[in-house]
């Protein structure tokens, strides 16, 4: 019998084995109530019952950082409180880099686990982050703060020049994770423009690469921030 406040989780999982175990797992707890399942970030858009959701345990392998931004905007608008349990191996954990806080940092309560481990693991993880609780890996942890620690003791050159309006617009949204596409999109312009664009602004810092842009950007106060 299912507790009258069982936690509502959704599922979003394209690795087969993964997403059935999850589902009969969680069908099966006392304290938790399964809404519905996905195998891609589409299919759970699509689904209304998402909107009910005390936590979306999200596969790691299944969303890219482009996707993450725009989905984390529209599930905020649903789930001011959204609460994330992000699924993955040791090399999906590797691939998290500085520039991918900004859009995580939107989330209310967040986990990150890898999914080679017990389900009872997993099932403890959900209770936690419905409790509002941060859930993490250690190693994890510590190669993010590895990260963030080199990342606040670089330093551009600030001589470099000086970003025009438009600039630091793109800028902005390149440190929110945006493809060109996207930001072309979302200011109006070509992608050729947006590309020029950030060419420009990488000249103007010294800089060469998108991720030391998005360094830059956070650190001299680029980014959005909601009030």
């Amino acid at each position: 019998m299912k507790s009258e406040q069982a936690i509502r989780v959704y599922v979003v999982a394209g690795f087969e084995a993964l997403h059935t175990g999850l589902v009969a797992a969680i069908t099966g707890a006392r304290d938790m109530s399964l809404l519905g399942s996905a195998s891609t970030l589409e299919q759970m858009l699509d689904d209304d019952s998402i909107r009910d959701a005390d936590v979306i345990v999200l596969e790691a392998q299944s969303i890219n950082r482009a996707q993450m931004a725009v989905v984390s905007h529209r599930l905020r608008e649903w789930l001011p409180g959204m609460r994330v349990l992000f699924l993955g191996s040791d090399s999906d954990s590797r691939s998290i880099s500085p520039e991918d806080i900004p859009v995580y940092m939107t989330i209310n309560t967040i986990g990150f686990l890898k999914m080679e481990g017990a389900v009872e693991r997993m099932l403890q993880a959900i209770r936690l982050i419905a409790s509002g609780s941060f859930v993490c890996e250690t190693d994890l942890i510590k190669r993010i703060l590895t990260r963030l620690t080199q990342w606040a003791s670089y330093s551009p050159d600030e001589g470099a020049g000086h970003l025009s309006e438009r600039e630091a617009e793109v800028l902005g949204l390149v440190a929110m994770g945006r493809s060109n596409k996207e930001i072309a999109q979302e200011l109006f312009l070509s992608e050729g423009t947006v590309k020029v664009h950030v060419n420009h602004i990488m000249t103007k810092l010294g800089l060469e690469r998108r991720t030391e842009l998005v360094r830059f950007a956070i650190t001299k106060g680029f980014v959005p921030t909601d009030d």
